[in-house]
């Protein structure tokens, strides 16, 4: 085989290995708002988008309840406060980057996710995994119909050297 192909297959393989990843890491999400405007993680309200469209996954995991009417969203929800992360929000509070603080972490105080929004929604996420002597950069787009549902999904896997 070409050494194309093999490369080529390989990163197929890492992509759907980072997908079926991403979408079991937080079972119990979801994209939908309760009634009522949740607490964001800095402890004020968020407030209500008027639309569909307007909604965001990162939002959403403030509310805490169900899985995202689409797997591949669950990918943009912010992580979980475990103790070994800090959030860098913006002005506005939205998590825009979370930064790892796990002593025993490679990555230790570099910044595990990055969050892009367009408005109050989440629309891309670059991840960062230290895999020895390689960094696997992952990087996903949205673009949403004004329903709210999904016109694009891009995912990219990319490798580069470890520092």
């Amino acid at each position: 085989m070409k050494k194309s192909q093999v490369l080529g297959g390989i990163a197929v393989v890492a992509v759907f290995a980072s997908v079926w990843y991403f979408a079991g890491r937080e079972p119990g999400l979801t994209t939908e708002h309760p009634p009522s405007a949740p607490a964001d993680r800095s402890g004020a309200a968020a407030t209500t988008p008027a639309t569909p469209a307007a909604r965001a996954p990162a939002q959403a995991q403030a509310a805490g309840s169900a899985t995202p009417s689409d797997p591949r969203l669950q990918a943009l929800m912010v992580s979980p406060d475990n103790g070994l992360i800090e959030f860098v929000k913006d002005a506005e509070g939205k998590v825009i980057k979370e930064i790892d603080q796990d002593p025993s972490s490679a990555r230790f105080g570099k910044p595990a996710r990055e969050y892009t929004y367009s408005g109050n929604q989440v629309v891309g996420l670059t991840s960062y995994k230290h895999l020895g002597n390689q960094i696997q950069v992952s990087r996903i787009m949205v673009s949403f119909k004004p329903d709210g549902s999904i016109e694009e999904f891009h995912e990219t896997t990319d490798y580069e050297s470890a520092q």
